[in-house]
C-alpha cells in the first residue's frame, strides 16, 4: 500500500497535481484537509465519498469538497487516477460566485461518469493543470490555477444543469424538501459526533421525525437514522486509521458512554471490532 496520502497540500504548496493508484485509501477513511478532483484513467474500484458510494471506472470524475471523507475498496491492479488537490483558500477564491445549489448537488452525487466529449475536455484540463504545477517559477502560478479551477467548476455546473438529473429534484421531491434535506446533512456533519437521534435533527429543523424520515428516504434512499449512523462510522474509521488515539479516547471524543458501547456500535455496522479494523487497515 502507498504509505503517503497523495492528496496532501501545504501552506507553501496550495495545490498539487499527479497520478496515483489511491492505495493509501484502501479501507482507510481519510478526511480531506482541502479539496480534490480525481479523474479515473483506467481500471476500476468502489469509492465512498462521505456517504455516497459508487463504482469508478475509466472516464469517471470524483470531486472531494473540503472536509469530505474518502474511502476506497475493490481496486483493480491497473486502477489509476490523475488528481488535482487544492487548499481551502484556493477553493474559496475559485468558488465564491457559484450557486450554493451546485455544491448541494456535488455533495449528493460527487462521483460522475463522463460522456466522451466531456471526458476529452477534462483530460485536456488536467494536462494544463499539470503544466502549471510544474512551472514553479511562474509568478502568476496560483492565480492561473485558481482561474482554471473556477473554469472547471463552472463547466461542471453547466453540464449538470443541462444534462444531469440530480439537479432536477422536483420530480422526486419539492424544493422545500430539498432545502430541508441539505440542512439535515449540514446538521449531521456538525453534530453527529454528539447527537445520534433523529429527534434532535427534527427538532432543529422544526419538523416531525416522521416528516424528516420521509424526506431522507425519498432523496437519499435510506432512513434518517442510518444516514446519521453512517456519518459516525466514517468518523470512527478516520480516527482509527489517521490518529493514534485509543478506542477509549475515541469513545470519549465521540461522546459514547464507554469503549464497550462504541465497540458494539462499530461491530454492528461493519462486522468487525474497532481493533480488528485498525489492524487490518494498516
Amino acid at each position: 500500500m502507498t504509505t503517503r496520502n497523495p492528496l496532501l497540500i501545504s501552506s507553501e504548496e496550495q495545490f498539487v497535481v499527479g497520478e496515483s493508484d489511491l492505495a493509501f485509501f484502501d479501507r482507510n477513511a481519510v478526511r480531506a484537509d482541502g479539496g480534490a478532483i480525481l479523474y479515473c484513467r483506467e481500471g476500476s474500484a468502489v469509492a465512498t465519498i462521505d456517504q455516497y458510494q459508487s463504482e469508478v471506472r475509466a472516464d469517471t470524475i470524483l470531486l472531494l469538497l473540503p472536509g469530505a471523507i474518502l474511502l476506497m475498496s475493490e481496486r483493480s491492479a491497473d486502477f489509476r487516477v490523475t488528481y488535482f488537490a487544492f487548499s481551502v483558500n484556493l477553493f474559496s477564491e475559485a468558488a465564491y460566485r457559484l450557486d450554493p445549489v451546485f455544491f448541494g448537488a456535488l455533495r449528493k452525487q460527487p462521483i460522475v461518469p463522463l460522456y466522451p466529449r466531456l471526458a476529452e475536455g477534462v483530460s485536456i484540463w488536467f494536462e494544463m493543470a499539470e503544466y502549471t504545477y510544474r512551472d514553479h517559477d511562474n509568478m502568476f502560478r496560483n492565480t492561473i490555477i485558481r482561474n482554471r479551477l473556477q473554469n472547471l467548476l463552472l463547466e461542471s455546473f453547466d453540464k449538470m444543469q443541462r444534462y444531469g438529473t440530480h439537479l432536477q429534484e422536483s420530480a422526486e421531491s419539492t424544493t422545500r424538501q430539498s432545502e430541508l434535506f441539505h440542512r439535515f446533512v449540514s446538521l449531521v456533519h456538525e453534530h453527529s459526533i454528539r447527537e445520534r437521534e433523529v429527534t434532535f435533527y427534527a427538532d432543529r429543523l422544526c419538523i416531525s421525525t416522521r416528516y424528516l424520515s420521509t424526506i431522507v428516504r425519498t432523496i437519499a434512499r435510506t432512513t434518517a437514522k442510518e444516514f446519521i449512523d453512517r456519518s459516525v462510522i466514517l468518523e470512527i474509521k478516520m480516527l482509527l486509521k489517521s490518529t493514534d488515539l485509543s478506542v477509549q479516547e475515541i469513545a470519549y471524543r465521540l461522546h459514547f458512554p464507554d469503549q464497550s458501547y462504541l465497540g458494539r456500535f462499530f461491530k454492528k455496522h461493519t462486522g468487525e471490532s474497532p481493533t480488528e479494523y485498525r489492524n487490518t487497515a494498516k
